[in-house]
């Protein structure tokens, strides 16, 4: 099977037929009719299995009961983590039945099926239980078992050793063999746990790779992408799938609560008869509490994804849009944008923080109120209360609390997920990508009937009226559906929740297309012509008509899609190599001079997007792609216009011409001289084909197509393309692609480390005072819940208050001895009851009120603290120059304002306060059994320096294996956001199946590295459990050992404490491991915090310049040196030059001539080697950044558009009224498009500009530029992608807004030029001619003029023809 069902057929569902089927050549299928399904995990019962053949594979599946609970297999891997380190060589791989490719497979039938029965009523949430849940019930079975054991313990053995130190005759033999069983009740409990810990495990894990393979599947046929869309994809592989996981992997201890209730009342019955219903009766009316807990916090968890949505998807398109941000100073406007989108992100998760802190408060004073209730309640009505009885009852309450902790952290966990699926069901349930492409050979290609094309818009919200201040505004987004009090046009955010109203771009259109034929298709900036091809690859929504392709496709689109693998790669794109096919691939697109100078060749690595490469190197390597892809339609969209006219001439004929003879071409082009030659030429108009033909018949007919070749009457001379002839593959001062690696590697130790980081993060959250009186609250807390057990044996003791009155009777009479009871008396006899009782209750409510204080601070300090990093690490990333985006994959960057955020806004700050909790409540409670036992403290410490060494062990392992899995996790962001990034470019390849095996070898990886790290956690906890085990027999030994040294309620309280603590040491433990593993997430977020690199201030306040700076515009160059690293060669060798103020310059030369390093010197986007730059007498190098780049505009050669509307790209921040927008956009030839749109300045644009062609972004760039009216204007190559008549219109628009601004102009049409005050042409980084056009073309061997000459231009007059 050459592709999958889901592919051919456009849906996310199998069909039915497909069930069955397996996979060879690429991903697994497994079949439900699989014989003996169960086989491989019943294996696991095998006490001792021998090591698996692959000494690559995961050890986990294949190893023995033993080993499989207590994680044996990591031993190794946990001592080469202690002595020298992990590095990715060292991590297993997968195997197959943990891959994410059949389980994703199994969870899509699982799917399948349940849609098929329920239809609209489906649910994800049941698919994902189906998915898992005969592995879930085993792991709750094994955690009953746990429970059962662990209840035995405090219960009834607790209770017989009591017995046994109260009664002196029971004989020594009957002690010990109660220690004895109670070594093996705790020693099977431990087991117990351990193999549904790790089948939770085991299961997380598949579900966690089934899902994100899911979603980037459903990602790959989704109709519309784009930055939102992005956003929300990376929320769900970091964040949600997080929820997921540890739904399938804590949500197993649920059963444990009900188990463990059952046996508690069933006993405290028993054992203290009715009144101890009081207790349990306490404990049941807790949950519906911690259910409406769970419920708020599912409430505000909603709404706080939603914002952090925005807030990602809001970061991914300002990292995309960078360079254009710094060209404009807008760094601090949007910095402004983040802020007040975190601010309200800050105070969903205060709420949520603190509902959890409570969450922490109320679980262990739960069960401490049931033993007071149930205690006071029985002495209040008479009955004598004894140790044995007491402790008993105490303890067994005590052994509810984890289950009871447990309960409302599975109940979070699972209201979490559920969440998480209700939003990636809709995801799933999103409109899917529609192939247009069926199976039929006939005489036509391409048939479009009567078609109508709409392209997928965002709805808005309600349009800003004129003079609206922001406080309205604000009030007026109250009603956004998402919750966040802004209009949507304040923010940035124009996503709705609403279904998306598509806008008819194409009408009426009818195209028959027959085979071989070559079709250039042409029309001015707008009329729809990269729509048409969009609508023949299928992007489009269909909405009247018919469209039919019948052959496979291939697409150039006008901006190159380049993605983050060497030029090999990015032209093989999947396919084998054949190295006949791909040198003559190579030569046809003049790609094989620039091959031959690579250090590398063809495998120099190319960063995301491009960034190293000229517009026309990325190009030809587009174009080389879809020809070695060999298909049968090509969609060329204008990539002529990105070459010079020599190399555009030279692919003409031997690329399309030649090596695409026998195949059918659309092209767009705006060069006459490429038109002329096709077979047939379609004229576009306003969404309509106006005129259809060939060259001459159209000329003939003398309508549009006619007018526009006025504008081109010199054919074969006047063309859309640069002069320049292009350069080998180079980055502009970037030489380091010579090594053939130009994406920096991201590091994988940090200096933020150990504890210099939790001094940082603590600075950050209030500095040390805070932090102490934060630890403060949570020992007074802990020491406040010890208070009642000890208050309870302080009270039992002293009985009747007359044990030392009948002691001294004893001794001064010589009776016969009593019994401890009989020397105590009855509680319920002493005078000062009323007393011991009071306090006893008191130490309750203390416990609660410190107990919400220390949430309050908690929450409040925490997420400030956050808050902080976040907005740091944000204006330390803004701050970064742009080389180090030209080296730093953006999913890099993403991940720590996602995932890594995630974690410290969420993890940490409930790590924080349950690990800081429970270890103040282990060490009091050892200490308190140390001081009842002093004998007992030489095993304390032992213990303690055993617990000591396993947990610095376990820390470096951790802290290896959690680095492991954030250096892993990024090449998966990565590869969404370039999959996104050209989505329908892999979709017409049909390239699908190729990235998918990419995004899954990738994240196999990454799940193999998370595995290991869980999986170091348990192998942790497992033997820090070991060490509890023998700790609790220890204390069980020497209570029996010495019961006539100690009181029956001493020890009682001793054993509650030593049960207690062995309940609760390794899950605290693995917690706090867990926690310092997590906390490298704020060391990664630290280090972008101090470590960047920063560009110069903003703002000099001792050197501003005045307000009218620049008053005339003159630049002057001195001696000005450039290069872009120190490492490297210079780019720009001693340029002096001197620029009047007002004067037009048109700078030509050979793309790496150093043009665009000009652009960078003036906006100091690379500072100086040597030289300096004056602008009307100020040197640039002494004023702030935001200063010099918001006193000059620019046009850049790729246009940049936001997410929103017109209005707010050309005026992102509100400073302009709607009147001088109106001006702007008339000047920019703009205003007759967008006034007959409906919604006008309102009109949506989507990312990046998807629903508007080159042109028309081009033109908005220049109405941003007008806007500015800045008296320096510069032009990078601008008019590249717009038509000879366009270019026409725009360069009368600098001429006569821009009549006394200084322009710059790096020219690709010297005919515009021709028209400018003075032509400086570059060669090498120098400045070889400098002076009028007239001076420069009648000098006899100026290279200006060879050029003119070369484009058939022999005089001024010639080029002022047109």
């Amino acid at each position: 099977m050459s592709i999958h069902k889901w592919l051919s057929t456009g849906s996310i569902y199998l069909n039915a037929e497909a069930v069955d089927e397996k996979e060879k050549d690429g991903i697994m299928f497994s079949s439900p009719k699989k014989r003996n399904k169960y086989g491989p995990a019943l294996k696991h019962f095998i006490p001792i299995r021998p090591s698996p053949s692959d000494s690559r594979a995961m050890p986990s599946n294949s190893s023995g009961f033993f080993s499989f609970v207590a994680v044996s297999w990591m031993t190794g891997l946990m001592w080469k983590a202690y002595r020298h380190g992990l590095s990715e060589e060292d991590l297993y791989d997968l195997q197959a039945s943990d891959r994410a490719e059949p389980n994703a497979h199994r969870l899509e039938r699982l799917w399948h099926e349940h849609v098929a029965q329920n239809g609209e009523k489906s649910s994800l949430s049941h698919v994902m239980w189906r998915f898992c849940r005969t592995r879930c019930i085993v792991a709750m079975v094994f955690m009953a078992f746990a429970v059962v054991f662990q209840f035995l313990g405090p219960a009834l053995i607790q209770q017989f050793i009591l017995q046994y130190v109260e009664d002196k005759s029971v004989p020594l033999w009957w002690g010990l063999t109660l220690v004895f069983i109670l070594f093996w009740c705790q020693l099977l409990r431990n087991y117990c746990f351990g193999a549904g810990y790790v089948m939770g495990l085991h299961t997380a894990i598949r579900v966690q790779g089934a899902v994100q393979h899911l979603i980037y599947k459903k990602m790959l046929l989704l109709r519309s992408g784009g930055e939102r869309v992005l956003g929300q994809v990376l929320t769900f592989c970091t964040n949600e799938q997080e929820r997921l996981f540890e739904a399938c992997h804590m949500g197993i201890l649920l059963l444990t609560t009900p188990v463990m209730f059952v046996m508690c009342l069933t006993y405290s019955l028993l054992v203290l008869g009715p009144w101890a219903l009081v207790g349990n009766i306490v404990i049941l009316l807790f949950y519906p509490i911690m259910g409406a807990i769970a419920n708020v916090t599912s409430m505000v968890r909603i709404k706080t994804v939603k914002v952090t949505d925005q807030r990602v998807g809001l970061m991914s398109e300002i990292l995309n849009s960078i360079r254009l941000i710094k060209m404009y100073a807008w760094e601090d406007s949007f910095a402004n944008k983040i802020a007040d989108v975190r601010n309200m992100e800050r105070k969903q998760l205060q709420t949520a923080a603190f509902l959890q802190s409570f969450s922490n408060t109320i679980t262990p004073a739960i069960t401490l109120l049931a033993s007071i209730s149930t205690f006071l309640g029985y002495s209040f009505t008479g009955n004598n209360l004894f140790a044995t009885e007491a402790f008993t009852i105490f303890s067994v309450f005590t052994a509810m609390q984890f289950t009871v902790g447990t309960l409302p952290y599975g109940i979070k966990c699972l209201a979490e997920a559920n969440v998480s699926c209700q939003k990636l069901q809709k995801f799933v349930l999103r409109p899917n990508y529609e192939s247009p492409v069926i199976k039929s050979v006939g005489r036509n290609i391409i048939e479009i009937k009567d078609g109508t094309f709409s392209w997928e818009a965002s709805q808005l919200d309600e349009p800003r009226k004129k003079g609206q201040r922001k406080k309205h505004q604000s009030k007026q987004g109250q009603k956004m559906t998402n919750g966040i009090g802004a209009t949507a046009e304040e923010k940035g955010q124009f996503i709705s929740s609403e279904e998306n109203q598509p806008i008819e771009t194409l009408h009426n259109i009818e195209l028959e297309v027959s085979r071989g034929k070559l079709v250039g298709v042409c029309g001015s900036v707008g009329s729809g012509k990269s729509s048409l091809l969009s609508a023949i690859m299928g992007d489009m929504i269909i909405s009247s008509g018919q469209l039919y392709v019948m052959g496979s496709m291939a697409i150039v689109s006008q901006q190159a899609w380049i993605f983050n693998d060497t030029v090999r790669e990015n032209i093989l794109f999947g396919l084998p190599f054949e190295e006949t096919k791909y040198q003559a691939v190579v030569e046809c697109c003049s790609l094989q001079r620039d091959l031959e100078l690579l250090a590398n060749g063809d495998k120099t690595e190319i960063s995301e997007g491009g960034s190293n490469l000229s517009g026309g190197q990325k190009q030809r390597i587009n174009l080389a792609r879809a020809v070695y892809a060999d298909k049968d339609l090509y969609l060329l969209d204008d990539p002529l216009s990105a070459v010079d006219a020599k190399v555009a001439r030279n692919i003409f004929n031997r690329c399309i011409k030649n090596k695409l003879k026998d195949k059918t071409i659309l092209l767009v082009t705006h060069g006459m001289q490429f038109l002329e030659q096709c077979d047939e030429v379609l004229y576009m108009k306003d969404g309509l084909i106006s005129e259809r033909g060939t060259h001459e018949e159209l000329v003939s007919q003398g309508g549009d197509y006619c007018q526009m070749l006025q504008f081109d009457q010199i054919r074969d001379q006047k063309t859309t393309n640069e002069v320049d002839t292009e350069h080998p593959l180079h980055m502009e001062g970037a030489e380091n692609e010579l090594a053939g690696k130009l994406t920096s590697e991201e590091a994988h130790t940090m200096t933020q480390t150990g504890w210099k980081a939790y001094v940082d993060y603590a600075k950050f959250c209030g500095g040390y005072f805070v932090m102490a009186m934060l630890l403060l609250l949570v020992l007074l807390f802990t020491l406040s819940r010890m208070s009642t057990g000890i208050w309870l044996q302080i009270w039992l003791d002293q009985g009747d208050g007359l044990e030392a009155e009948r002691k001294e009777n004893i001794t001064r009479y010589n009776l016969t001895n009593m019994t401890e009871e009989e020397l105590k008396g009855y509680v319920n006899d002493n005078p000062d009851l009323w007393f011991y009782q009071l306090m006893y209750g008191l130490t309750f409510g203390i416990m609660l009120f410190i107990g919400l204080m220390k949430g309050i601070g908690i929450a409040r300090q925490l997420l400030l603290g956050s808050s902080r990093l976040h907005d740091t690490m944000f204006r330390k990333v803004i701050r970064c120059p742009v080389s180090f985006f030209d080296v730093t994959p953006p999913g890099r960057i993403l991940q720590r304002f996602s995932r890594d955020m995630d974690e410290l806004d969420v993890r940490v700050p409930f790590f924080f306060e349950f690990v800081w909790q429970g270890l103040m409540f282990v060490i009091t409670q050892m200490l308190l059994v140390c001081v009842i036992f002093p004998v007992f403290s030489a095993a304390m410490i032992v213990a303690t320096a055993l617990f000591m060494f396993l947990d610095v062990w376990l820390n470096v392992g951790l802290r290896e294996t959690k680095k492991l899995d954030n250096l892993l996790k990024s090449p998966v962001l990565n590869h969404m956001s370039s999959t996104m990034a050209g989505l329908s470019v892999i979709r017409t390849f049909g390239r699908q199946k190729i990235f998918l095996e990419r995004f899954c070898a990738r994240l196999n990886r990454t799940l193999a590295s998370d595995f290991i790290f869980r999986s170091s956690v348990r192998w942790f906890t497992f033997r820090m459990d070991m060490i509890a085990v023998v700790i609790v027999t220890l204390t069980g030994l020497v209570v029996v050992l010495l019961r006539d040294s100690v009181t029956a309620a001493q020890s009682g309280l001793a054993l509650s404490c030593v049960f207690a603590v062995s309940t609760f040491v390794p899950f605290v433990m693995q917690l706090k491991s867990e926690m310092q593993a997590r906390f490298t997430s704020v060391e990664r977020i630290l280090e972008y915090t101090q470590d960047l690199p920063e560009e110069a201030a903003g703002k000099v306040e001792t050197q501003r310049p005045p307000d009218n700076w620049p008053w005339s515009g003159q630049i002057t160059m001195e001696d000005v040196q450039l290069r872009y690293r120190p490492d490297l060669p210079l780019v720009l060798h001693g340029v002096t030059v001197d620029i009047k103020g007002g004067e037009k310059v048109g700078v030509v030369g050979r793309t790496g001539a150093g043009k665009s390093s000009l652009v960078t010197t003036l906006l100091r986007l690379t500072e100086l080697a040597g030289g300096r730059i004056l602008i009307d007498g100020i040197d640039i190098s002494t004023i702030g950044l935001h200063d010099l780049r918001s006193a000059v505009a620019i046009i850049p050669q790729d246009p940049v558009l936001f997410q929103g509307t017109i209005r707010y790209n050309l005026d992102p921040f509100g400073e302009h009224s709607d009147d001088k927008i109106w001006e702007a956009l008339d000047k920019a030839h703009l205003k007759e498009k967008i006034s007959r749109e409906e919604k006008q300045l309102l009109c949506p644009v989507e990312v990046d500009g998807e629903n508007l062609s080159v042109g028309e972004k081009q033109l908005i760039c220049l109405a941003r530029a007008l806007l500015r009216k800045n008296k320096i204007l510069l032009l990078d190559e601008a008019t590249a992608s717009v038509d000879v008549e366009t270019d026409h219109l725009i360069q009368e628009t600098i001429h006569d807004a821009f009549g006394h601004c200084t322009v710059l102009t790096i020219a690709h049409r010297l005919n515009t030029v021709t028209a400018y005050d003075r032509v400086m042409v570059m060669d090498s980084g120098k400045v070889t001619e400098f002076d009028t056009p007239e001076n420069l073309m009648n000098c006899g061997d100026s290279l200006f003029r060879q050029m003119m000459l070369a484009m058939g231009i022999s005089s001024l007059r010639d080029s002022s023809a047109t």
